[in-house]
């Protein structure tokens, strides 16, 4: 059975008629994330409104179609992503970072099947791709560096990347924990 709200921290914060146009954008986002986490990308708006207890105009206002929203979702996540692959570039061994953050985002990947569905169905719009081609250069920039360090393949490329979160995925689906097994063996590959 599906609940028809879904509970999230950001239902107890002020009260929308007190909040800013990107308060409520990002208190709308929260929502949709955790209804379409739980219901699947197949949840309607009315049902985002109803969780976030706000009229479906409230949402409509804010996210003008069902795939404004999910592609603003997308969005957020890949700045969040852009962002920690960035604070990783700070770290002094380049190698290191990649390595790190490669894991730590297949880990997420392999959890989040939300992210991946959101991505699919909105890949083709302009400020989805921005926001992906953003986060390519960041992993670009770093894999940069670790060529200069000499601690990566000369001819690693952000696709390299691309390619070891698919074998991930889908060593994941073969067998439980292959997905770290994969990781593993391609990173090694990588590395010079």
């Amino acid at each position: 059975m599906v609940p028809q709200t879904v509970a999230t921290s950001s239902q107890t914060s002020a009260p929308w008629g007190e909040l800013d146009a990107d308060e409520k954008r990002q208190r709308l986002l929260d929502v949709a994330k955790d209804v379409f986490t739980e219901q699947g990308l197949e949840a309607t708006m009315p049902r985002v409104a109803t969780a976030a207890g706000v009229g479906v105009g409230s949402l409509y206002r804010s996210y003008g179609s069902k795939e404004d929203l999910v592609a603003a979702l997308v969005i957020r996540q890949l700045r969040l992503l852009q962002t920690e692959v960035a604070l990783a570039a700070e770290q002094k061994d380049a190698w290191t970072a990649i390595e790190q953050s490669v894991r730590r985002t297949a880990e997420r990947q392999s959890t989040n099947k939300l992210l991946r569905g959101a991505l699919g169905l909105t890949s083709e719009r302009r400020d989805v791709v921005m926001a992906l081609g953003e986060v390519s250069l960041a992993w670009q920039q770093l894999i940069d560096r670790a060529r200069e360090e000499g601690t990566v393949r000369s001819d690693a490329t952000v696709n390299d990347l691309r390619f070891i979160f698919a074998a991930a995925r889908a060593a994941d689906e073969v067998a439980p924990g292959g997905g770290d097994r994969i990781l593993t063996l391609l990173l090694e590959a990588l590395r010079r």
